[in-house]
């Protein structure tokens, strides 16, 4: 499983500031001694972040190992959930949530602050997309932790700012969330997040038509599916 790695990339990641004040997770991650609490915080990346072709890789290959387990059994071995072409246009038009968290025992006083990505001891967990449907839905997808970090409250956080970003900042008042699960195969990885989303407060509200919605991605199937739509008020 590809994981992230600490690097000047992602030592210098901005971050928009939100109106709010960042969500955030906290978590006791483990080590050989009692650790310090680590805080899980989010935020919407700044798209100058497009131009940084060495992080905007890294999220690539992060997504894609996540998606290829997430998905194993559905999509051929062509299928790829993202590109580097398609990340950056998520980052310009400020579709991508971010989550990081920083290092317990730096003495950097920001990094445990919004200003999280000042300071060269924060790591990039996990991301999601965040994006305006229509008048009244916000959706969010892509929702993706790094195995290493995942029970850090990343997915959780994730989902709770992208509520909140579509409620206060995009003005919306229904979130919606998407699951496509292979009608051949119970595959555990879809169980368990279908019973995240209702726990989450969301609830199966259709059945959509995948080929119709994603024409692009029919020829990848190897599976019938069942595309699961979710809703929840804001």
């Amino acid at each position: 499983m590809t994981q992230l790695s600490p690097s000047p990339a992602t030592e210098s990641l901005p971050v928009t500031p939100s109106p709010y004040s960042p969500l955030s997770s906290t978590t006791n991650l483990p080590t050989t001694s009692s650790p310090p609490a680590v805080k899980v915080q989010v935020g919407i990346a700044d798209p100058s972040l497009s131009q940084n072709d060495t992080l905007v890789n890294q999220l690539v290959q992060l997504i894609n190992a996540v998606y290829t387990v997430a998905e194993e059994g559905i999509f051929n071995d062509v299928y790829r959930r993202t590109t580097p072409s398609d990340l950056k246009n998520l980052i310009q038009t400020s579709e991508l949530a971010l989550a990081w968290i920083s290092s317990p025992n730096s003495s950097d006083p920001n990094s445990q602050t919004s200003r999280q990505y000042d300071s060269p001891t924060s790591k990039i967990i996990g991301c999601a997309r965040v994006q305006s449907l229509s008048a009244t839905h916000g959706v969010f997808g892509m929702l993706v932790c790094d195995p290493n970090h995942r029970g850090s409250g990343a997915g959780k956080t994730l989902v709770e700012f992208s509520e909140e970003h579509c409620k206060s900042v995009l003005g919306k008042t229904v979130m919606q969330c998407e699951l496509l699960v292979s009608t051949e195969f119970e595959h555990p990885f879809k169980v368990r997040m279908h019973s995240w989303y209702q726990r989450m407060g969301y609830k199966v509200v259709r059945i959509g038509d995948f080929g119709g919605e994603y024409p692009h991605l029919k020829p990848c199937l190897v599976t019938d599916v069942e595309f699961r739509v979710y809703e929840k008020p804001l």
